[in-house]
């Protein structure tokens, strides 16, 4: 294996994102915020950060309304987006022109008793909504840790992924269940 090391960001600053970061398999979420009459989304991935409690991290760059919606209610949800939704996934990936990015995608969503008003994707593979515990600058982006307060789904859908800078779907299953004890 070669082994590289860092471009210099001054040369190309996204060189290292299109080669190394590339490399990542991450499921496609839509992070979800709304505050009063004003909703938006935009594509991204999510991880977990913690079991107990259970969390997970999401990072949005700080110039869209999105993480905007985030800082001023405290709160988001992601939605683990389907295979068959790379339209969905390309076209949340824009900005959008109205008060309203789900209305403007054309998509149907839900809410959680715990949050309303949080819009979750209602076709989603599986909704998770959190309350917002950490936020944290870094970057050219900004990262929410948010605990987990409502979730929704757990079909068979096949989660779309995003690796090499392609769209993909999960494939066959190569393993049993993990053993009992381990939390993933």
């Amino acid at each position: 294996m070669d082994v590289r090391r860092t471009i210099d960001l001054a040369e190309d600053r996204y060189a290292v994102a299109r080669t190394a970061l590339s490399e990542l398999p991450l499921s496609v979420v839509l992070v979800g915020a709304g505050s009063d009459s004003e909703r938006s989304c935009a594509t991204g991935t999510a991880m977990y950060v913690s079991f107990s409690p259970p969390q997970l991290a999401v990072a949005l760059h700080p110039g869209s309304r999105t993480c905007r919606l985030i800082e001023e209610r405290g709160a988001f949800s992601v939605s683990v987006l389907r295979a068959d939704q790379v339209d969905l996934a390309m076209a949340a990936g824009r900005g959008g022109s109205s008060q309203d990015k789900f209305a403007e995608l054309d998509v149907e969503t839900l809410e959680s008793d715990e949050l309303p008003g949080m819009p979750g994707l209602a076709d989603a593979a599986y909704v998770i909504w959190c309350r917002v515990v950490e936020r944290v600058a870094t970057g050219d982006h900004r990262l929410f840790v948010g605990e987990v307060v409502a979730f929704a789904g757990l079909g068979d859908d096949r989660p779309l992924l995003r690796h090499r800078r392609r769209y993909a779907e999960l494939g066959a299953w190569l393993s049993d269940t993990a053993p009992e004890g381990y939390p993933t």
